[in-house]
């Protein structure tokens, strides 16, 4: 069974996103149950959790009310699912995958991906992880756009005429 209490994650070896592709710094498991008791929305994942090269794990609410876990276990094609309702058995597979013990893993039915599936899964990550990218180019853009648009602003406006200019006159 899954070690409860107040240990907290540091991710220096693990990715901990939010559904809205927000990185924590740390996860507690209070933290862990209070995400999955806020979910962002059906069809949204609550939770992304990574480490090293596609060994992830993932929660997300469908709009039934039903959560889907999915996990991969070193490389897209191997990929596994399970659906659950109960949000307090989301929460202890995903703290026992964040502490590294077997309970996640041993003790819960996965059900494998079909690897046409789940190739298709991993290149959509590829893909959606291009575009945040872009998003924040898109972004870095926006501020120097804004920076450049207040310098021209300063430049032109009109500033009190030099009164040893005046004086010479």
């Amino acid at each position: 069974m899954v070690q409860t209490g107040a240990m907290s994650i540091d991710p220096t070896d693990v990715r901990i996103r939010t559904g809205d592709g927000t990185q924590l710094p740390e996860l507690t498991e209070d933290a862990l149950g209070d995400l999955l008791d806020e979910p962002p929305g059906p069809g949204h994942a609550v939770l992304e959790l990574g480490r090293a090269d596609l060994h992830e794990i993932r929660a997300r609410l469908l709009p039934d009310g039903v959560y889907e876990l999915e996990h991969r276990a070193g490389s897209a094609t191997e990929t596994f699912q399970m659906y659950t309702s109960d949000p307090v058995l989301v929460r202890d597979v995903l703290w026992a995958w964040l502490s590294e013990d077997p309970w996640w893993r041993d003790s819960v039915a996965w059900f494998p991906v079909d690897p046409a599936i789940a190739e298709l899964r991993a290149v959509q990550d590829e893909l959606t992880g291009l575009l945040d990218g872009l998003t924040a180019m898109d972004d870095l853009t926006a501020g120097m756009d804004a920076a450049l648009a207040r310098a021209d602003e300063l430049l032109t406006s009109d500033f009190p005429p030099d009164t040893d200019d005046l004086d010479q006159a």
